[in-house]
């Protein structure tokens, strides 16, 4: 939008000068960065309010489980799915410390260009990556355990 061609463009034309192009696009920047620090930060709150919590309480349900099945006869299925689960629960955990840790050093550049390719390039990046391991819970946990709608209750039950 700020470059050579298109300042060339929009004042050839007489839409907007270079001075209120360069202002427009500094705006839509800081949009930009407002709208996915917004979610970034949703994102952590319902992880670690919502998510983590009863991932944890599912763990622990499981865990009595597989025990109280180990002392029967035992399930290599029960401990399958213990560790699985036992997985994504850390996996979920350390990508949202990435995500946290993206979220700060994107606030702390202070170029807005730069400030807005750190949102772009690393905290978008950890969402995506932390909701793929929020995603496979939701498909282990039981529906009444899971703290937020599912996906197929948002599509098929409107």
């Amino acid at each position: 939008m700020a470059t050579p061609e298109a300042v060339k463009l929009f004042e050839k034309y007489k839409v907007l000068s270079k001075e209120e192009l360069h202002s427009r696009y500094e705006i839509y920047l800081e949009i930009y960065v407002k709208h996915v620090n917004i979610e970034a930060q949703a994102a952590v709150h319902m992880v670690k309010r919502q998510y983590l919590p009863a991932v944890m309480e599912f763990t622990k349900d499981l865990a009595k489980a597989v025990t109280q099945v180990k002392s029967a006869a035992g399930s290599p299925r029960s401990k399958r799915a213990a560790r699985k689960v036992t997985e994504l629960l850390e996996s979920a955990d350390e990508k949202l410390k990435v995500l946290e840790g993206a979220i700060e050093k994107a606030h702390a550049t202070k170029d807005l260009v730069k400030r807005a390719e750190a949102f772009r390039d690393k905290v978008v990046v950890a969402a995506a990556e932390l909701r793929k391991d929020i995603d496979a819970l939701e498909g282990l946990l039981p529906a009444n355990l899971w703290p937020v709608p599912t996906y197929a209750e948002m599509l098929f039950k409107l």
